[in-house]
């Protein structure tokens, strides 16, 4: 059998810092049963619902999951009724300061495709459930995707709810392809929207004890979703470089002809393989980020079973404080 695709990005000593799938918001369906590779498409949810919300969701910012948790296999098998499954839903919104998130439960979940998809990534959530800040973790088994989410994942997943009472189950789902799963098994928080890599059952109770205190150690993290990921990484280093624990207190800017500029959703990253980041504090203080985009040493798959490739990382080559912004 052919080493597995996290074996072997953990052997070349692939770095997990900026490499989250970009999103600047989340929205997490819950769907019982078997998904496919094209978990929206391949699964018991209605076809032609999936494929709607596919194509409303494309290139918008915000990415849709599903979701399911072992306490409620009763309903794996149930029968669509005339009112549908009464199904938990997330969506959440992962900016720095505009973080925040919507939880309900529905059985209307043909609604969905109504929400404007666009305006989620720009922080303008439905009337929909009611808010929360209560932080949910959804670990990625994805079986359908790649055999190091159906392995780690699962396994991850039985070994962290194993050791909670029930309202603290009913705070970590399994969910379908979160992305990265060469870093299995991966797992994102929200409403963060920051997502994790190579875990173990103990990492998930530091991670689940940050997320409700709001800090965060860099130990795991492969970024924010909220920014592409050379800016993800230029975070993780200042956080590491100035001991910044605190969850939303850091922004980061390209730096643009000597202009820090914000980055807005959906903007392209630039092509270019070097990159200056500017990271602001809401204290006032601020740090230049060098980034340079590496090609690694040895080939990887991408995926288990797939071919050997050449592939990159973005590097923080050097933090330096700079003019305080404020």
């Amino acid at each position: 059998m052919s080493e597995s695709c996290s074996s072997q990005s953990a052997s070349i000593g692939e770095p997990i810092a900026g490499t989250a799938p970009e999103a600047q918001a989340w929205v997490v369906i819950e769907q019982p049963g078997p998904w496919g590779r094209q978990a929206l498409l391949d699964s018991h949810l209605d076809p032609t619902l999936g494929r709607l919300l596919v194509e409303a969701a494309a290139g918008t910012g915000t990415t849709i999951l599903l979701a399911r948790h072992p306490d409620r296999l009763e309903r794996s098998g149930a029968a669509e009724g005339p009112g549908g499954l009464v199904r938990n839903v997330w969506v959440a919104h992962t900016a720095p300061g505009d973080t925040r998130m919507r939880h309900g439960v529905t059985s209307d979940i043909d609604a969905i495709v109504t929400w404007d998809f666009a305006a989620l990534a720009q922080g303008i959530l439905p009337a929909f459930g009611t808010a929360t800040r209560e932080p949910v973790l959804f670990i990625c088994t994805h079986s359908g995707r790649d055999q190091c989410c159906a392995i780690g994942g699962r396994a991850l997943l039985t070994a962290t709810l194993d050791g909670l009472d029930q309202h603290d189950r009913a705070t970590v789902w399994e969910s379908s392809h979160i992305g990265g799963h060469r870093f299995a098994p991966t797992a994102l928080s929200l409403p963060a929207g920051t997502v994790f890599g190579r875990l173990s059952p103990g990492d998930i109770d530091r991670i689940r004890a940050d997320e409700s205190a709001r800090i965060v150690a860099p130990a795991n993290v492969r970024g924010r979703s909220a920014f592409p990921q050379p800016l993800q990484a230029a975070e993780i280093a200042v956080r590491v470089a100035a001991d910044v624990i605190d969850r939303d207190v850091l922004d980061v800017l390209w730096v643009r002809d000597g202009r820090a500029m914000p980055v807005r959703p959906g903007h392209p990253t630039p092509t270019a393989t070097a990159l200056l980041a500017e990271v602001r504090h809401v204290d006032g203080r601020a740090w230049h980020v060098s980034l340079r985009r590496h090609e690694l040493a040895a080939t990887r798959a991408e995926s288990c079973g797939g071919e050997q490739v050449s592939a990159h990382a973005w590097r923080a080559e050097g933090v330096s404080a700079c003019r305080p912004w404020a």
